[in-house]
């Protein structure tokens, strides 16, 4: 244990260095100038190499040599991303993360080595998001194109699930990943308005498919569940959009029977599998009698419960409605469930779930003390029905409700979010309830006080007081659990612990730059307690492989050295452009937005964006011709070309300078300088002040945004 506790403590503390260098980047820090910033990230990309390969020939911590070689790959795309800062390039650029993929998906193919896998995958997708959905322009696309996109990164994803299965892939991480990327895509898919009701119908296909393979053929508890969830979901998405277009008595009516037809056919399922099961009492066949009760739950009684609200508000007032589907959801639902032990289990929790949700939607727009009588209900519920889907579901009704309704009577919201955390912290540690309920407790109480950082208090050291209790709290249980070898909790901490830092980091309360000293500051404070702890300890390390500097030294010396001629040419093609590319000025029309990695910036919509009277197709390469007007400005000549073909014959004037740009659709060219990182806290100032752009443009056409002017 004390062994996990020294590397958890290492992890720690090069995670903080890493957030602190991220958020001191993105600051924009307006006392360094560009030569400076290059200089220091280049420099700290050398330090983690060289701690790095210091560190290979200790063995009892090769770990940390590999640690800090991958910690090595994420700083390079912080570099990466800063050098896009320095020379206003694209916000969130797909380009970013491909040329960050690129090295670190050699390391993974050179090494093996988990962390680059998942890295490797991670940033692969992110360059697909962003090519995808660029951050600061919009890019019109058909729903064809959008179904063929779905479906392609469905079969790429399935192809890594395909190498992963049979072991010609060793990546347990890529394995899970991949499954749920390819189902989700899939999912998205059927919502594509193309080929009439075809993509639903594939969808339900391939999802059937799916289903019968991990229950019969290859059984898979986690592949199962996801794949009926998604179904689940996509028979509820279905439901609420004919909904809203055959919104009638007929129709209400109509749902109510599927839903008694869904519930029907559960229950006929799963005593099927009892009797069929050769494994009638393994824990697989009950976990997916369990599991499958729930989904189907779930779907019917929300489609019960949506109809049976619609149908009444359809014949009867409204006021009297939420009366009568408050005691409806007690008495005609809730009730029974209650009372009636002998119930079969799938009707026992679709009556249970359509109570609870006609119960919640009912009680929150009732005056007086309903709520309070439904949350005895809830209490006495959880005494009665022992079993765990339904503790879980009350629990979750429950913390509605009591959230909701706290609201309106407590002074702020502040407190009501204090009083789940104190609740929800102390049922954590009750020794009499169910592990899985100890968990959605921790889960419940860590959701709380997470939001309580975002919520703003008017007092700036309130502010500081509860961030640091949350870190506090979030590293105490990581280090408690870690001690009790429960792994999942400590994921579950864990995952808190990172997305404290990561939504820190789009905290306006705080500027970056003292957050980035704080996480410098404790991420020091985590190495020093971690390196005494490590040498008063005497315990034996076990054996392990030596670093990867130690086995493939040849091979990741060429990559890293790659990393810095990637960022030496990019330094060098854009410090071209400034010295030597032509000086035009533009007019432009900006905006205020935060990017995902470089900070905060200015977005740009120049005059020249809109080509005036021309229609150009999306995705192409195009040279725009500009030409300097009588009052010193650049606009639109009226002349390009597209795929080495003028729209009309062109003369070209002495002031007429080249400019390179991407079609995106109607009239619309990017040139990629629609973005202007700015320091921290500066971009409404200058989007009130800024009118005009100074761009330089090289002999090729690229351009660079250089400054920007009110003059």
């Amino acid at each position: 244990m004390q062994q996990n506790g020294v590397r958890t403590g290492y992890f720690l503390s090069i995670s903080l260095l890493l957030s602190s260098i991220l958020y001191f980047f993105a600051s924009n820090w307006p006392l360094m100038v560009r030569e400076q910033k290059i200089g220091v990230s280049v420099a700290i990309l050398v330090l983690f190499y060289l701690l790095s390969y210091g560190l290979r020939f200790i063995k009892r911590h090769s770990f940390l040599s590999d640690w800090l070689l991958v910690a090595g790959g994420l700083a390079f795309g912080i570099s990466v991303a800063l050098l896009g800062q320095i020379y206003n390039s694209h916000a969130d650029s797909y380009m970013l993360f491909v040329v960050w993929l690129i090295p670190n998906l050699l390391f993974a193919i050179f090494t093996r080595y988990q962390p680059f896998y998942v890295i490797s995958y991670v940033l692969a997708h992110l360059a697909i998001y962003f090519f995808l959905h660029p951050s600061v322009i919009h890019v019109a696309r058909e729903d064809e194109w959008w179904f063929m996109i779905f479906w392609l990164i469905a079969l790429g994803n399935m192809v890594l699930f395909w190498l992963t299965t049979t072991g010609r892939l060793h990546s347990k991480p890529i394995y899970y990943l991949s499954f749920l990327t390819f189902s989700v895509s899939l999912f998205w898919s059927s919502f594509t308005e193309v080929y009439g009701s075809f993509p639903e119908l594939l969808y339900v296909l391939t999802g059937g498919i799916l289903f019968v393979t991990f229950l019969k053929w290859v059984p898979s508890r986690g592949f199962l569940i996801v794949t009926a969830s998604l179904l689940s979901l996509f028979v509820l998405v279905t439901f609420i959009s004919y909904m809203v277009k055959y919104f009638s008595e007929g129709f209400f009516v109509l749902m109510l029977l599927l839903a008694a037809l869904i519930v029907w056919g559960a229950v006929a399922g799963i005593n099927w599998l009892r009797k069929e099961s050769a494994y009638q009492k393994s824990k697989w066949v009950v976990f997916f009698q369990e599991a499958f009760t729930v989904l189907v739950t779930t779907i019917a009684a929300s489609i019960g419960a949506i109809s049976i609200a619609g149908l009444l508000f359809l014949i009867i007032e409204e006021e009297t409605v939420i009366y009568l589907l408050f005691f409806l959801s007690l008495i005609a639902f809730i009730g029974p469930v209650v009372f009636m032990k002998g119930m079969n289990a799938t009707v026992r929790y679709t009556l249970l779930t359509m109570g609870y949700i006609l119960g919640v939607g009912s009680v929150l727009f009732l005056e007086g003390a309903y709520w309070i009588v439904f949350l005895l209900v809830l209490l006495y519920v959880w005494k009665a029905v022992s079993a765990i889907p339904a503790r879980l579901l009350t629990q979750l009704t429950f913390l509605v409700v009591l959230a909701t309704k706290l609201n309106e009577y407590l002074p702020s919201f502040e407190s009501v979010l204090l009083i789940i955390f104190a609740t929800q912290l102390a049922m954590h540690y009750v020794k009499q309830l169910p592990v899985v309920l100890q968990n959605s407790s921790l889960v419940y109480a860590l959701l709380s006080l997470l939001i309580l950082t975002e919520e703003g208090f008017q007092s700036g050291s309130m502010n500081v007081i509860v961030n640091l209790a949350f870190f506090v709290v979030s590293t105490y249980l990581l280090y408690r659990t870690l001690h009790q070898q429960n792994k999942v909790r400590f994921g579950i901490v864990l995952g808190f612990w990172f997305a404290f830092l990561l939504m820190k980091y789009y905290d306006m309360l705080w500027s970056l730059l003292h957050k980035s000293l704080s996480l410098l500051l404790l991420s020091l404070v985590f190495f020093i307690a971690t390196l005494w702890w490590d040498r008063r300890s005497k315990f034996e390390w076990p054996r392990s492989e030596p670093s990867l500097f130690v086995r493939k030294a040849l091979v990741l010396l060429p990559v890293i050295l790659l990393q810095f001629v990637l960022i030496g040419y990019q330094v060098w093609s854009s410090e071209t452009i400034l010295a030597n590319g032509k000086t035009v000025k533009l007019e432009l029309v900006p905006i205020d937005p935060r990017s995902l990695l470089q900070g905060d910036y200015v977005r740009l919509n120049y005059t020249i964006s809109t080509l005036d009277r021309e229609e150009i197709d999306s995705e192409d390469k195009i040279r725009v011709v500009l030409r300097q007007q009588a009052n010193g400005l650049y606009n639109y000549s009226g002349f390009y070309e597209i795929g080495g073909r003028w729209n009309r014959t062109y003369e070209p004037h002495s002031s007429d300078v080249m400019i390179n740009g991407n079609t995106i659709g109607g009239s619309r060219v990017e040139y990629g300088i629609e973005s202007y990182f700015v320091p921290e806290g500066t971009g409404l100032e200058v989007e009130r002040n800024a009118k005009y752009a100074i761009v330089k443009i090289g002999e090729r056409g690229d351009a660079i945004l250089e400054s920007l002017s009110n003059q």
